[in-house]
């Protein structure tokens, strides 16, 4: 579609509007009688919906019009209606307004869903190292691709004429058949990605989707932010919510007290205990699952390994090998339980016929017997629980003996690792596709979902989130779609994480998504990246101010699923 068509159907599309709203608009435009294109000005709610047409969106029933929009407005339908997808905010709007450049553009990316990259650009470029790189709208304008027309990213003051219109509309049809943003932001041993595709699809049902979504024909929308962590030169450290005196806090908490490069959610957990295997700091934390995977890594000399995450964890007596059964809850009759050192501060009570051993650096530094009142865990030492014949392979030692706890795992590369999650199921190994989803129910592995996952390229340990359940910024990923995308991450071997509302993540105290939940959730405890040997050590930390957490936001809808494949622009993809 030419430049002078596109003017065309403006011309025509003006002459449905009302005299009275003429009349208002003429008006309007005598305000800027010093603009060289001062008779073709175009107003906001006109070019609304212009947009709104162009993008092929249907009006719907329950309009949300925002307070200076009356029911009476020649564009009310299209504005209303834009407004309760979520296109453009719900507070006043400006219809009779004329437009600049820079409203313009704003106004065009918005109405395909990404208001989100507007908001993350604007933060990026208040960094401090990021700042001065110019208008951050006309900045992620041009980094789309295809770009926005160049010479409406200048001089944004500049009112929007009919040309401009026009060419910014043919820019939105073009970006209507496909439309993705690829950028790489690299910062103290921390790479920053970001990866956009795809336009709005309110209202539009959202089956499982099959293949790659990842440039799929039906540019539905997707949204990935990754972390990718240079072991050389930063570190991976599991940092727990007890350290912040509570049994979860939310990301952006874990964020402020350590003041990391980066911070991400982790594995699956119930309450404030993980599920599956945990290891942190050499710390055993979770009890291993039977068929299901894990990602481990050793921030002193780099190691990456992913695998099957079964073994078995606890203590080689002289009388043979006591298997902690339960970590941070008192056992059953004949057997163990682990308090590892940095997750909890106390013990629960626990039964009278039970053994306690509290343990620091390989040795027991006290012994006692069970009871009712929560037993405090020794400065940087861990407790061990046993009761039946657990206590009895425990029993002779006391004070002062050796006792080391140890893991056994069917991956044997896991004994190189200082930490380890386990979460499932793998993705890629080797750079080939997984196909076993493991012990997982459809309903996780089949229905499109915001993800976590961790992986690595052959050296950067990364981690990435996929947001969901968002028909304008993204649908979200089935377990399969999820492979795909790990592959276009340039991931060889990759571990699903826990997913839904706990997917999130942070970079230089930016959140980079949007959680599901609207708000970000609670969790016992978050993936910090770290500069290179840093200490995990709690800075100036104080509670958040009521409703800090809170994005305001509404997800109604869901959309269709997704086709064939492509790249991500910065790394090689699988091949079909």
């Amino acid at each position: 579609m030419d430049d002078k068509k596109e003017e065309t159907d403006i011309k025509k599309f003006r002459k449905n509007l009302s005299l009275g709203y003429r009349i208002i608009a003429i008006t309007a435009c005598l305000f800027i009688v010093f603009s060289p294109d001062v008779s073709s000005a175009v107003t906001r709610g006109e070019f609304a919906a212009l947009l709104f047409k162009e993008l092929g969106y249907s009006v719907s029933a329950n309009p949300h019009l925002p307070p200076d929009v009356k029911n009476g407005h020649p564009f009310s339908k299209q504005i209303g209606s834009a407004a309760r997808y979520g296109l453009i905010p719900k507070t006043a709007f400006g219809p009779d307004a004329v437009l600049d450049r820079h409203d313009a553009v704003r106004l065009a990316i918005s109405m395909m869903g990404w208001d989100f990259e507007v908001s993350l650009y604007e933060s990026l470029n208040s960094l401090p190292d990021l700042a001065g790189t110019g208008d951050s709208v006309f900045f992620l304008a041009a980094e789309m691709n295809p770009p926005a027309p160049p010479a409406l990213l200048i001089d944004g003051s500049v009112p929007l004429s009919d040309s401009g219109a026009a060419s910014l509309l043919k820019w939105v049809a073009n970006c209507r058949h496909f439309v993705s943003l690829n950028r790489v932001i690299s910062y103290n041993g921390t790479d920053f990605i970001i990866y956009r595709q795809g336009v709005a699809r309110p209202g539009v049902s959202n089956p499982p989707g099959t293949g790659n979504p990842v440039g799929s024909e039906k540019n539905d929308p997707l949204y990935v932010a990754a972390i990718g962590v240079n072991m050389n030169y930063a570190d991976a450290r599991v940092a727990w919510a007890v350290a912040l005196g509570r049994e979860r806090a939310v990301l952006s908490d874990f964020v402020r007290a350590y003041e990391p490069v980066g911070a991400v959610n982790g594995g699956f957990f119930s309450n404030s205990r993980p599920l599956g295997a945990m290891v942190f700091d050499g710390y055993p934390a979770g009890k291993p699952i039977e068929g299901r995977s894990a990602a481990g890594w050793n921030n002193k000399d780099g190691a990456i390994v992913f695998g099957p995450g079964f073994g078995r964890v606890g203590v080689e007596t002289p009388g043979g090998f006591v298997r902690f059964d339960r970590f941070n809850v008192p056992p059953l009759a004949n057997e163990a339980s682990f308090y590892p050192a940095g997750m909890m501060t106390a013990a629960a009570g626990t039964a009278l016929d039970a053994l306690e051993l509290a343990v620091r650096d390989g040795q027991v530094i006290e012994r006692r017997e069970g009871s009712r009142g929560n037993h405090f865990l020794p400065d940087g030492g861990s407790l061990i629980v046993a009761r039946g014949n657990s206590r009895a392979l425990l029993e002779n030692h006391k004070q002062g003996d050796p006792l080391s706890v140890s893991a056994e795992w069917d991956t044997r590369s896991f004994e190189l690792c200082d930490n380890v999650i386990q979460a499932g199921p793998m993705l890629t190994s080797n750079g080939q596709r997984a196909a076993d989803n493991e012990t997982f129910k459809a309903d996780i592995t089949d229905k499109r979902h915001p993800r976590t996952i961790v992986g690595t390229d052959g050296g950067r340990l990364i981690w990435a989130v996929i947001d969901g359940r968002d028909s304008v910024h993204s649908l979200g990923a089935t377990i399969d779609e999820t492979r795909w995308i790990a592959g276009a991450l340039g991931l060889t071997t990759a571990v699903n994480m826990d997913g839904g509302g706990s997917s999130e993540l942070i970079w230089r105290g930016i959140i980079a998504n949007i959680p599901s939940d609207g708000k970000e959730r609670p969790l016992p405890y978050a993936v910090l990246a770290m500069p290179k040997g840093a200490p995990l050590e709690r800075k100036n930390f104080e509670e958040a101010p009521p409703g800090h957490t809170d994005f305001g936001l509404e997800f109604p809808y869901t959309d269709s699923d997704t086709g064939r494949a492509a790249p991500m622009d910065t790394y090689a993809p699988y091949s079909e």
